[in-house]
């Protein structure tokens, strides 16, 4: 009875390290933009489609937008989700043909609105090697992306709407050195399917300083890649986009 006690104790012992569970909340805000260029035309063409989205569609500017985090660990597996959403509109001037509306041609002038909703769901294991700590796993990034382009009289309007789950080989790399912390993560996925050839990065690195262990406060970066080319439905596209930005907040852990 003595024997199974002490090896009981020892067994307890050991749980706090090997079952953890700890949740860091994190919010703030962030500065983001989209850059790069977007191309859609009716019917498949060999003509170069892309137009630069600053000057064709007016976008491009800072835009100010909430952000949000949350890691759950629990010692080994850890799962993490973070987004954000982002709005943008402005006037530009068509380079060449959009969409398949004879109104939407090259020189005519235009605004457009484009909102975009990102959410990344990520599940990875723990690989601890002193403060430094490598996470591989696999991660799902949810877009939801849709951009209107109408003629300055509003007669023709065309829409491009982007709602897709896009799951991602992913990587996560932490150093905790105590009073600050930093934490980098490296989602990528690449893919040709018949007509089409895409490939997706999602970059998303924090600085993080500790004022006491349940508090922090961050700077960060964020970064979405989309590239994308190819025929859907006999119509085609050319997608070479970035929406990227810095951000600033605080958050608990407990």
């Amino acid at each position: 009875m003595r024997i199974s006690l002490v090896v009981a104790a020892a067994v307890l012992s050991t749980l706090p390290a090997c079952y953890q569970f700890e949740v860091t909340a994190q919010a703030g805000y962030a500065q983001m933009a989209v850059e790069g260029d977007l191309g859609y035309v009716s019917g498949a063409s060999s003509a170069s489609i892309s137009q630069d989205v600053e000057s064709a569609f007016g976008l491009g500017d800072d835009q100010g937008t909430p952000y949000g985090r949350l890691m759950i660990d629990t010692g080994v597996p850890v799962l993490a989700v973070s987004g954000f959403m982002l709005e943008d509109d402005g006037t530009g001037v068509l380079q060449t043909n959009f969409g398949d509306s004879p109104l939407l041609i090259a020189g005519t002038p235009v605004r457009s609105d484009l909102e975009l909703m990102s959410a990344k769901f990520s599940y990875a294991f723990e690989i601890s090697l002193g403060p430094v700590s490598l996470s591989p796993g696999i991660a799902v990034d949810y877009i939801d992306l849709s951009l209107e382009v109408a003629d300055q009289i509003g007669i023709a309007t065309e829409t491009v709407e982007l709602k897709a789950p896009i799951p991602l080989a992913f990587l996560r790399g932490e150093v905790d050195l105590g009073l600050v912390s930093a934490v980098v993560e490296v989602g990528y996925m690449s893919i040709d399917v018949e007509d089409v050839e895409t490939s997706f990065l999602d970059l998303e690195a924090l600085l993080m300083i500790h004022p006491t262990p349940l508090l922090n406060l961050f700077v960060g970066y964020r970064s979405l890649e989309l590239d994308a080319v190819g025929l859907i439905d006999g119509d085609a596209f050319d997608t070479d986009l970035q929406i990227s930005g810095f951000m600033l907040g605080g958050g608990l852990r407990f």
